[in-house]
């Protein structure tokens, strides 16, 4: 996180039902998203899986993260679309390929949408 000059990304464990999701990187680049829910949206990714700089913060004083007006998992996606795309995201966590982050709830972790095979092009210890 010290090193995000924008917006940084990584893995999440134990969210969306599953074990881990996380940014797909190809040559150092986010392509798409290992996520257990809704991957067809603009940034699937967790609260808990991105930084963004106090710089961008500032060069973006109308960027807002909305508590309401955000359809259902929309929040991340909404936000980051106002400072910054896709093409631009920093990758950490060795190319995405590690989780040092788990998502926390005082709830039981429900792991129902965890695949029945393995469908991820890397294996990831949670």
């Amino acid at each position: 996180m010290r090193t995000t000059r924008k917006v940084s990304v990584w893995p999440v464990g134990l969210v969306g039902g599953r074990r881990y999701e996380r940014p797909l990187v190809e040559n150092g680049k986010v392509v798409g998203w290992y996520t257990g829910w809704r991957a067809d949206r603009p940034f699937a990714i967790d609260m808990a899986g991105f930084a963004v700089s106090l710089q961008v913060i500032l060069s973006n004083p109308k960027a807002v993260f909305k508590r309401r007006g955000s359809q259902p998992g929309m929040q991340e996606s909404d936000f980051l679309k106002q400072i910054t795309t896709v093409e631009e995201l920093e990758p950490k966590a060795n190319n995405c390929t590690k989780v040092l982050v788990w998502h926390t709830r005082t709830e039981k972790v429900n792991l129902a949408n965890e695949p029945k095979y393995h469908l991820d092009t890397v294996k990831i210890e949670v």
